[in-house]
């Protein structure tokens, strides 16, 4: 049996981050990884410079596969083009970077167990048992940071329930430099559904092409994406994956006993974009500091005071999760009024870059946006 101050389950942004912070705490600390790093990964491989700001070292160059400064938006036969003066996206392989986030952790002191996948996760006033599929662990706190599917998520909340999820598709496929268009910039289609978008991104001699629909999806989404391939002159042949996202903004309960939830476990994703690194990033840091303050105090790590780490989510990026997900609902009730708004004027998508960056939120987007929408309605009617 094996005894930490804190077991981390899942190697993704969430979890190598908490992992880190703990260890750096001088907290005893396991991540335990149900995979085999590098391992394949569901992501389209976009990371936001609002995210790379919450990482305190730069990520490797030889990492990064593309820098993205332009944004070309496409609704029916109405197109926005933006060029920033600086990047608001960079593009990864999510094999690579999770690799490389766990291997920050294990320089920091953190164990990793890889090919361990949790069974079970228990409770009680002695602190926590974790069951899996090689051995049984005690601790004085988990964090969950195991996805949208978490294991550790059923100790504490009920499960994420269908009208709550999107779903989301995505390819990387083979271009040759000279052949492909996008370079710096990222495509983004809307329109198939009321939220949600079609995506063409650039990596190295490849791209990342997706489809993300928000909530409840078309029942063709295979068919569509591969539609959509064939419109952008792009090979339907490499493998497609998929997977749930969480749509954020919805409180959920993301403490226990001795159990903190971060990144998709917790439901923390851009109900709009379907960015979660970002929110991976912010929740993995403050799960750690919440075990650290209390670990390092003696004091118990029990629901009422693991409390502060809820309201701190809310408080650093909670909130404006909250306002995405009231602008997504706009999007869902009045979508052509919206799209029209959005394509009518460049300032929502010049906001929307700004988000991407950092010198904005949705709180300030979803004001702007109330502010002109009754005027909208009412010719509409």
């Amino acid at each position: 049996m094996g005894q930490y101050d804190v077991i981390v389950v899942g190697g993704g942004p969430a979890g190598a981050v908490a992992a880190r912070e703990c260890a750096r705490s001088g907290l005893e600390t396991v991540l335990l990884e149900k995979e085999f790093l590098p391992r394949p990964k569901t992501c389209a491989g976009a990371i936001s410079v609002a995210a790379i700001n919450l990482l305190d070292v730069p990520i490797p160059p030889e990492i990064i596969e593309a820098r993205c400064s332009a944004f070309h938006a496409f609704y029916q036969r109405k197109q926005i083009y933006l060029e920033s003066e600086d990047n608001f996206l960079v593009l990864v392989s999510r094999e690579i970077f999770d690799l490389w986030l766990v291997s920050l952790a294990q320089a920091a002191g953190a164990e990793v167990r890889q090919g361990e996948k949790v069974l079970s996760v228990d409770a009680d006033s002695k602190g926590v048992t974790v069951r899996t599929s090689g051995r049984v662990y005690t601790t004085r706190v988990v964090i969950g940071a195991d996805g949208v599917y978490s294991t550790v998520a059923r100790a504490v909340r009920k499960p994420f329930q269908k009208k709550d999820l999107a779903f989301g598709v995505c390819s990387e496929i083979g271009a040759a430099e000279r052949d492909e268009p996008w370079r710096d910039s990222i495509e983004v289609h809307y329109g198939l559904t009321p939220v949600g978008y079609r995506w063409i991104f650039p990596k190295r001699n490849r791209v990342s092409a997706g489809l993300g629909v928000w909530p409840t999806g078309l029942k063709t989404i295979r068919a569509a994406f591969l539609d959509f391939l064939q419109e952008k002159g792009l090979s339907g042949d490499g493998r497609i994956k998929g997977g749930h996202i969480p749509l954020g903004g919805i409180f959920r309960p993301a403490v226990s006993d001795g159990i903190i939830l971060a990144g998709d476990a917790a439901g923390f994703a851009d109900p709009l974009t379907g960015e979660g690194i970002r929110y991976a990033f912010a929740s993995g840091r403050l799960a750690a500091a919440a075990a650290a303050s209390l670990l390092s105090r003696s004091a118990s790590p029990n629901r009422q005071n693991l409390g502060i780490y809820e309201r701190n989510c809310y408080q650093g990026f909670g909130a404006d999760l909250k306002a995405a997900l009231l602008i997504s609902r706009l999007f869902q009730h009045f979508p052509g009024i919206l799209l029209g708004m959005f394509f009518g004027s460049r300032e929502p998508f010049k906001g929307s870059l700004e988000i991407l960056k950092g010198h904005m939120d949705y709180r300030q987007l979803y004001r702007w946006l109330l502010w002109r929408t009754p005027g909208l309605l009412r010719r509409s009617i």
